[in-house]
């Protein structure tokens, strides 16, 4: 067991961060160049830069054995760097570039998952021996001379010394407060801008060795000087988006010289030194602020930005997702208490301009407060989708399938806890559709009209307040009758045979324990762990179901709200009980007439509309709800629709839309299966009572 270094405890949760995000950055590259089995000279810089961003953050954690690792990847790449050209093959490069990857993560959840503390030490030694191993390998490619070790790549603070009379440009970085490790941050933008440098200085000079100088760097600043003969705007891009840059100034030695059209500008000598930096001038003051009222000038400020465009740096910030749960929850209950407010009985008949007024500006603002809350925690679905892209390449080469993997709307954004929530379905469909669904046989796909390559697709799209995501593949498909056969040998079905339609068949396979596959493999079958797929879609209010057709292939489809604080909802009461439906289910609602009640043949009432007979559900007979309206044309008729099914509900009158808050029900009521009833939550109402959320794909199933 090892130990967190004391002290180091509170940098903890952003090494985690960055590392993470930089694994997901290599894992990316290396998927990209792995289908040209060749390395662009940018991506292995791009490698090269975050191998070395690792080793040395790992190194001022105390994580030795995640240093070193990095390291001997460093050195295996600055071989490949230096040679690109003499190096032949570099196939091998990947797998083991990927088993780094891998147990970098692994040992980071280890360090994540500490108790007091204290974490498992995972031992790299016959990984660090492959390393060693594949480095002299391609240096035997590159003629046999094996290069420079990369510990001694690292240029000095200075590249050759360029002409006396060469005009050079000096910019000043400042890092965000608190952002940490600022010396490394600063080494890391160096190696950035390196290659696009004919001449290079920078101050402080060692900041790749000397921790100390982060206090330096704090205080005035990260000086770079380069030749105003170099690719300025390239450089000043690098530096405008580098992670955790705050703000830059340019500083040149000659009118004409060029500069950010964002930054200011001052004279200083043609050569920095050490005295001129520290009396530099500290960051330039903010301009006034105008004279406006807060709504409106976060409303200058952002349409400022994007008037800007690439001109102005953006400011990033990362914040702990507990934060922003305790935000979104306080939200929800400014929301709440508006309405109690607004709704108070004790202002029923009162004629109140003044209030009126101000309670609509507060509605307005609390509606542009809740949109900001949602959109902060709107995150892209591009992290989930490049993981699968991960999984796909690993069975690919495991299962010998050629397979393409295609993404389509990763840019897709739905709430971060969705988004954390979808992994662990998505990665089961994935290894289905590769381990089941694509043919192992490819004359089998060609001898079908098929082109000898499979395609594995991945999809994500917004759509009425719900993002879509489908896993489909171009294999074999389900067939119902082998589905139907193993349903009846397991005992599952629940009506006669006959009655199943074939979509009902195909559905069969998100029941728990069931599978086509007689003997579980390493990736399973379609259908083993379905029914986890089913639950967790489930837990974020979402649905599942499957389009299949035998020798054609299979398409999952999943629906999830964009969000699951806050959702609009339409009020309807049943006796002296309301309840919210989302609206997003609701097709239409209507008064019925006497002609457009049936029954079928087993007594069932259904409704006609339109020529389509729909069942019915009266609300107050489901629940054991005292009601005075029992007759249909009396009441109103809800026809809600979901998972492709559709139902009509019956209850007493509508009240009208409302935004709710979604509470979750206290935990004492578990035992008492309320959600398999059809309810997924309450909400309290503007007068203090509370409404049941209907549940209407569990309601209508």
């Amino acid at each position: 067991m090892a130990k967190i270094e004391p002290g180091m405890e509170a940098m903890l949760d952003m090494y985690f961060y960055e590392t993470n995000s930089l694994l997901e950055q290599l894992d990316e590259i290396l998927l990209r160049t792995e289908q040209a089995n060749a390395f662009e000279s940018e991506d292995i810089k791009e490698i090269f830069r975050i191998m070395h961003t690792i080793k040395g953050s790992s190194a001022m954690m105390g994580f030795d054995n995640l240093s070193v690792l990095a390291h001997k990847a460093e050195d295996m790449f600055f071989v490949i760097r230096e040679n690109p050209e003499l190096i032949t093959d570099v196939s091998f490069v990947y797998d083991l570039v990927f088993q780094v990857s891998d147990s970098y993560k692994a040992q980071i959840e280890a360090i994540q998952n500490n108790v007091g503390g204290e974490y498992e030490l995972f031992d790299f030694d016959g990984l660090i021996e492959k390393l060693k191993n594949a480095k002299e390998k391609l240096s035997g490619e590159a003629n046999g001379e094996a290069p420079a070790a990369a510990e001694n790549a690292a240029p000095a603070a200075s590249a050759p010394e360029a002409a006396p009379d060469k005009q050079k440009t000096s910019v000043r970085v400042f890092f965000e407060e608190g952002c940490q490790m600022e010396n490394l941050r600063a080494f890391l933008l160096i190696n950035t801008i390196r290659e696009e440098c004919s001449f290079l200085e920078y101050f402080p000079a060692d900041v790749e060795t000397n921790p100390e100088t982060s206090k330096e760097i704090i205080e005035h600043g990260f000086l770079i000087t380069f030749s105003t003969e170099d690719n300025q705007d390239y450089i000043l891009k690098q530096i405008e988006t580098a992670l955790n840059v705050q703000s830059y100034e340019v500083l040149t030695a000659a009118a004409e010289a060029p500069a950010a059209s964002s930054a200011p500008t001052a004279e200083i000598p043609p050569e920095p030194a050490k005295e001129a930096v520290q009396s530099a001038p500290e960051k330039p003051a903010a301009a006034p602020a105008p004279t406006e009222s807060a709504v409106e000038k976060a409303q200058a400020a952002v349409a400022n930005a994007a008037a800007q465009g690439g001109s102005q740096k953006q400011s990033l910030i990362s914040v702990n997702l507990a934060k922003l749960d305790a935000l979104n929850d306080i939200v929800g209950e400014i929301i709440t208490t508006e309405s109690m407010v607004i709704s108070n009985p004790d202002l029923e008949g009162l004629e109140l301009e003044s209030f009126s007024k101000a309670a609509r500006d507060l509605k307005k603002l609390t509606g542009e407060l809740q949109d900001t809350v949602m959109s902060i925690r709107m995150v892209p679905l591009s992290g989930v989708f490049q993981k699968m892209n991960r999984i796909v390449r690993d069975m690919r080469k495991k299962l010998g399938k050629d397979v393409e993997f295609v993404m389509e709307g990763e840019d897709t954004e739905v709430d971060k806890s969705i988004v954390d929530s979808l992994q662990d379905p998505l990665m089961h469909l994935v290894r289905n559709c590769m381990d089941h669904g694509i043919e192992e046989n490819v004359e089998d796909r060609t001898k079908n009209g098929k082109p000898a390559k499979g395609t594995l697709k991945l999809t994500a799209q917004n759509s009425s307040g719900e993002v879509v995501i489908t896993v489909s593949d171009d294999g074999a498909g389900i067939d119902p009758e082998k589905i139907l056969a193993k349903a009846r040998r397991q005992g599952i079905l629940t009506k006669p045979e006959s009655e199943y339609t074939v979509k009902e068949i195909q559905n069969l396979i998100l029941l728990p324990g069931f599978s086509t596959n007689e003997q579980v493999t390493e990736f399973s079958g379609r259908g083993v762990g379905m029914d986890v797929v089913k639950a967790n879609v489930e837990k974020c209010n979402g649905t599942i179901v499957v389009d299949s057709t035998k020798g054609v292939g299979t398409t999952f489809i999943i629906k999830i709200p964009l969000t699951l604080a806050i959702i609009d909802g339409m009020e309807i009461s049943v006796g002296d009980i309301v309840f919210t439906v989302p609206i997003s289910t609701i097709r239409e609602s209507f008064k019925v007439e006497t002609e457009q009640i049936l029954r079928d043949t087993d007594g069932n009432e259904m409704i006609m509309l339109r020529g389509i007979c729909y069942p019915l559900l009266r609300m107050h007979e489901k629940f054991g709800i005292e009601t005075e309206v029992t007759e249909l044309q009396d009441g109103i008729l809800l026809l809600v629709e979901t998972d492709n099914k559709s139902m009509c509900i019956f209850a007493d009158k509508l009240i009208g839309e409302q935004q709710v808050v979604v509470k979750p029900f206290p935990k004492y009521l578990a035992r008492y299966n309320i959600k398999g009833e059809g309810l997924s939550g309450c909400t309290i109402m503007g007068d203090g009572s509370i409404s049941l959320i209907i549940d209407t794909n569990t309601l209508i199933g």
